[in-house]
């Protein structure tokens, strides 16, 4: 698998795989993943989620040179040190991946968590929905330190903290979704935004309500 075969008519389907592999890696077909873990397709350079696949990505190595390099006169200074690599914060990185679980697990169980009953009998919900089951556990400080940018939400926020709220909210409140057993990746893509960005839930006015109301009486 090479870039040849991403570009011209199969750069669609092969953007459709990546956001796959992204969601979940052993969904794709192996080559496609050796390409996409590979780094050198324009298309995963070009990617939104490209941030989280370089995350999966191991470090480069340093190389070994070519063999013949000359000794340096005994006269000369030392050279620099070569610049370290920073740092992986593990805790950082862990949440990611458990932030990126707990959205997923919204859009996939939070139907199970909705207030559906007009009643006011409790759902059952579903533990993968609860931040502090995951690990790491997602607490108020790590949720903080999560860019929301990373998690491809339709949610307006800076961080996870911020866009948690409304995320339960939005698949736990008094509407229920079921969407991500549909095959169509770009009717997933297409559901998820306009459910999460809420643009066909604008509030009403009290006439528009009233109107509403009656008409669901005639119906």
């Amino acid at each position: 698998m090479s870039r040849e075969d991403v570009d011209g008519l199969n750069a669609g389907y092969a953007r459709g795989l990546l956001d796959e592999y992204l969601d979940n890696p052993e969904a794709v077909p192996a080559e496609w993943r050796t390409l996409f873990e590979s780094g050198d397709s324009q298309l995963v350079a070009t990617h939104p989620g490209v941030a989280r696949l370089l995350e999966r990505l191991p470090p480069a190595g340093n190389g070994s040179g070519n063999g013949h390099e000359a000794a340096a006169p005994v006269t000369t200074a030392a050279p620099a040190p070569a610049p370290t690599a920073p740092a992986v914060d593990a805790q950082l990185l862990g949440g990611v991946a458990a932030a990126m679980a707990l959205v997923k697990a919204h859009r996939t169980h939070g139907h199970l968590a909705a207030r559906l009953d007009p009643l006011g009998s409790q759902p059952v919900g579903d533990p993968s929905l609860e931040p502090l089951r995951l690990e790491p556990k997602l607490t108020p400080e790590l949720q903080a330190r999560i860019p929301a940018s990373v998690l491809r939400v339709a949610v307006a926020g800076e961080t996870l903290a911020d866009v948690l709220p409304e995320l339960a909210e939005t698949y736990c409140g008094t509407i229920a979704y079921e969407l991500e057993h549909l095959s169509d990746h770009q009717q997933r893509v297409w559901l998820r935004q306009a459910i999460e960005s809420w643009r066909y839930r604008q509030p009403l006015t009290a006439a528009e309500k009233r109107a509403l109301f009656r008409r669901l009486c005639e119906v």
